[in-house]
């Protein structure tokens, strides 16, 4: 009798064994098929973090990595950072990085409107590069030449494409990678549907999103942005100076700050973003400008509106003909010298 309690007994501890196995084989690793950006916000419980890595997709029983935590000593010790957690990585892999404190990549977001001056300041606030050199990135330098066409008197060749998104960042990432990574975001939303949209118009990507910038940097409102596109494209028709303080604006700063007010002083300042001096568009954007903002490039109100000034709420539009007729309202916009 005993001897048959001892096989029974022998024979339930290698199933249990064969069992263990089995789960820490197909349990053992993660289950996600690519990187996976992770954000653990305060230091955290495991029965929490394995809750959201099973919601994810990183873990297919979130009771089992609770187990195998415990197991490990692994209670309370999950730290908090930015991590990517690579396809089927071990379970101690996991636990070992998540207990690491060491940041896999860094959250950036870039407002619509944001200068490439803006762009970099803030990356280098973040310790993530060099401020001056990423503005320094060339066309050349990711293969971008063949969606910007070759310009004449810009200051920086990635004004206007580095799209105003929420990235995750790499830890290491350098300038190039960078610039990539947003300019690719820019390529992407730019779809073919707007590339036909823009042959339609007569025109070329950067006459877009250099419109898109003035609009980007012009509009008070959502609503109005198709409004001052179409008093873009009624000035550019007539042949008149487009008169933008915005660009005027960027002319004096580089794109470094912003001006409370636009003096006549500042409308002498000789540059070919001077809407005030030089007919026609600027020769480059700008600012990034958001996806509304390109929508309304490209597809601008139809009305014959020349003139817009700035009100309490937004914009109040006119038709009237001449800066001597509209002095009174532009006193609204520009100082005294």
């Amino acid at each position: 009798m005993k001897k048959k309690i001892a096989i029974i007994i022998t024979i339930i501890l290698m199933a249990s064994g064969l069992l263990t196995a089995y789960f820490f084989t197909k349990y053992n690793k993660t289950s996600n098929l690519n990187d996976v950006y992770f954000t653990v916000a305060d230091d955290s419980a495991i029965d929490e973090i394995a809750m959201q890595l099973e919601k994810k997709s990183v873990i297919k029983s979130s009771g089992y990595f609770i187990y195998y935590s415990k197991i490990r000593g692994v209670k309370n010790s999950i730290k908090r950072g930015n991590y990517i957690l690579k396809p089927k990585m071990k379970f101690k892999d996991l636990l070992a990085k998540l207990q690491s404190e060491k940041n896999d990549f860094y959250i950036i977001t870039v407002p619509e409107g944001y200068t490439l001056y803006q762009i970099a300041s803030k990356l280098e606030k973040s310790n993530l590069i060099k401020k001056s050199n990423l503005i320094s990135v060339k066309l050349g330098d990711i293969d971008a030449k063949s969606l910007i066409p070759q310009r004449n008197g810009i200051l920086y060749d990635f004004e206007g494409y580095l799209f105003p998104d929420t990235y995750y960042i790499p830890t290491g990432a350098s300038e190039k990678d960078i610039v990539k990574l947003m300019f690719d975001k820019f390529k992407t939303t730019f779809s073919e549907k707007y590339f036909s949209r823009t042959k339609e118009l007569g025109l070329n990507v950067n006459e877009v999103i250099t419109i898109a910038s003035l609009i980007e940097k012009e509009a008070e409102n959502y609503q109005e942005r198709s409004r001052i596109s179409g008093v873009i494209y009624n000035r550019l028709k007539k042949g008149m100076l487009l008169q933008i303080d915005a660009s005027v604006i960027y002319a004096n700063t580089r794109g470094e700050k912003n001006l409370d007010k636009v003096y006549y002083n500042t409308l002498k300042i000789n540059s070919k973003y001077n809407t005030y001096l030089y007919k026609g568009l600027p020769p480059g954007p700008i600012a990034s400008p958001g996806e509304a903002s390109i929508k309304a490039a490209l597809y601008p109100a139809d009305n014959d509106y020349l003139y817009y000034v700035a009100s309490n709420n937004g914009h109040i539009f006119s038709l009237w003909g001449s800066y001597k007729e509209c002095k009174e309202i532009y006193q609204i916009k520009l100082g005294d010298d």
